[in-house]
């Protein structure tokens, strides 16, 4: 027998003729010795990497429903909100008081020391409280968690202040950057801020669940527990029992999820601020995510398994709700809806919100809907930060929408005397490094 001919071509004769060949050397048939050779070696390799991936995938899920990963950025809740401009990491500053001469580095190019200053002196001259009330109950019956928020009065006026509740995103609390500096723009303009900590998070109290995130299952009910001590007032704090029509909401990232069921729960919400929402839920955010790296056919493959994961490990706590199927089948009245989202989002698919908008928007008898896609990117962050790198842009895009939802005149924002901050405008040319519109 010759040894030179290729061991498959040797496997497909010896298939097709029935014939195994003795091998000269030991005996054994030459279709074992292929198969010993070629075919085993490639099985274990195999099965190796599938018990590899296997694992990859499994912990990939745990760890997104695991609180201990997700804790880990979050945010001191003992600064207070005149700490808060000095201490952030806006835009790309480390965690912690700066000099003035600190600030002015860091900040570059995306904010200015002038910004941070009136920020500061802003909340030092008109005053915070830290509140505590419960949430909602459970979804399960599980009893009301104690939550803590900053109440962030907007200076008095001559009309009593409509009232706005903003929740922060992942993996932070009530002093999350996109909280605080959109609040300090809202008090500038003559809107009254109630930023709450979700439960588990900030000072607010322990969940059934403190070792696992959950996503839409119960983080809404803090939302609507902080709406309803906006609108009754029961300690006296905020100045009074307050109309509902003149107490929204507003989320960023996760929080606009959580914003989003929110509304679609309690349809006396007037109006909501959705910014960078992943509308499409853990699930929704996992096949984004992947497909960003391997793409959409191996993403297909790759994402359930993952998914199922954080389903098991979260004892099957995420993706409870849907928020945009639960609004298209609410429709109690008109109310007004701004989407919000950087055209250059690499965190949040900008597909999320361009679902949302386009399904709102075909009901316009139940959705007033606005957006606003500002193209952000600074210092290598591109989420929901039009806060600190567009603030005068921002600032009148969110007196135009809460005055509209108020029904109040936007002549009470005073625009023209507020104090310019902005570097650049959405419409000029991008910072350098940035990547360029997304078409």
């Amino acid at each position: 027998m010759s040894t030179a001919v290729p061991a498959y071509k040797s496997l497909h004769e010896e298939l097709n003729t029935g014939r195994f060949e003795t091998s000269d050397e030991d005996g054994s048939p030459t279709f074992l010795k292929s198969i010993k050779k070629y075919v085993f070696p490639c099985a274990v390799c195999c099965c190796i990497l599938f018990a590899v991936l296997s694992i990859i995938l499994i912990f990939a899920g745990w760890n997104l429903v695991n609180m201990g990963t997700n804790k880990l950025l979050e945010q001191d809740p003992t600064w207070t909100p005149v700490m808060f401009p000095r201490f952030s990491s806006c835009g790309g500053c480390h965690e912690g008081n700066k000099t003035d001469e600190e600030l002015e580095q860091c900040t570059q190019p995306c904010y200015n020391l002038t910004f941070v200053k009136t920020w500061e002196k802003f909340n030092e001259k008109y005053g915070f409280k830290m509140v505590y009330f419960p949430s909602r109950p459970g979804p399960h019956g599980e009893p009301a968690v104690n939550i803590s928020a900053w109440w962030l009065p907007a200076p008095e006026g001559k009309a009593p202040r409509p009232r706005i509740v903003a929740m922060h995103g992942l993996a932070s609390n009530n002093n999350h950057c996109g909280v605080q500096a959109t609040c300090f723009l809202l008090r500038e303009l003559g809107f009254s801020c109630l930023a709450p900590s979700a439960r588990d998070f900030g000072l607010s109290g322990k969940s059934s669940h403190p070792n696992t995130l959950t996503w839409g299952y119960d983080y809404h009910l803090d939302l609507l527990g902080a709406w309803d001590y906006a609108v009754e007032d029961p300690d006296g704090v905020l100045g009074g029992k307050f109309p509902k029509d003149q107490v929204g909401v507003m989320g960023f990232s996760k929080g606009a999820y959580a914003a989003a069921i929110a509304m679609a729960l309690e349809p006396r919400i007037p109006a909501g601020w959705l910014d960078s929402a992943p509308f499409h839920g853990l699930r929704g955010s996992i096949e984004s995510t992947v497909a960003m790296y391997v793409g959409p056919f191996l993403a297909s493959i790759l994402s359930p398994p993952v998914f199922w994961s954080a389903q098991y490990f979260s004892e099957n706590k995420v993706d409870n709700y849907d928020p945009i199927k639960l609004l298209s089948q609410q429709c109690p009245k008109q109310r007004a809806v701004m989407i919000s989202q950087s055209s250059l989002d690499n965190i949040v698919p900008v597909s999320e919100s361009q679902d949302a908008t386009t399904i709102l928007s075909g009901m316009p008898d139940c959705y007033d809907v606005h957006t606003y896609t500002p193209p952000e990117y600074c210092n290598g962050e591109r989420h929901h930060q039009e806060m600190w790198e567009f603030p005068d842009n921002t600032r009148s895009e969110l007196c135009l929408f809460w005055s509209r939802a108020f029904q109040q005149e936007e002549a009470l924002c005073r625009l023209k005397r507020q104090p310019e901050f902005q570097i650049w405008t959405p419409e000029a040319e991008l910072p350098p490094g940035s990547p360029g519109l997304l078409m």
